[in-house]
């Protein structure tokens, strides 16, 4: 009984502690300006991005030539957003707080992936 105490204890912990590495990321990144050549890219104004668009956003920043140094962010972010959108699904019907939340975090989650095309792109024009 203790050890299955210690289990649930220890899942919930690293729970935790990955939503809150997932949302420094995330916010790490939402501080990026997005330049207009990635603005033209997208085709959209970092006004105009919406969760639903991360999948596009990621496979845009994925072809792009990799500078080396975000595929972790990308793949924790993408697992981050697999489970917001599964909170969106299960849970947002019944819980209109929860609605917003996966919004907010998924539109956070998309203009990540914009951020991380907007480094790729810049590190091509620089080099």
């Amino acid at each position: 009984m203790i050890a299955a105490l210690m289990l649930v204890f220890s899942c919930v912990a690293l729970v935790q502690f990955f939503m809150s590495y997932c949302r420094s990321i995330l916010l790490s990144y939402a501080s990026i300006e997005l330049s207009a050549a990635t603005r033209q890219a997208i085709g959209l104004e970092p006004s105009q991005i919406r969760g639903e668009q991360f999948r596009r956003l990621l496979g845009l920043a994925r072809s792009a030539p990799d500078p080396g140094d975000d595929k972790w962010d990308m793949r924790v972010v993408s697992i981050y957003y697999a489970l917001v959108r599964a909170a969106a699904l299960l849970i947002s019907p019944f819980v209109p707080v929860v609605r917003k939340w996966t919004q907010q975090q998924s539109k956070m989650c998309a203009y990540f992936a914009a951020a991380a095309l907007d480094r790729r792109i810049a590190a091509v024009t620089s080099a």
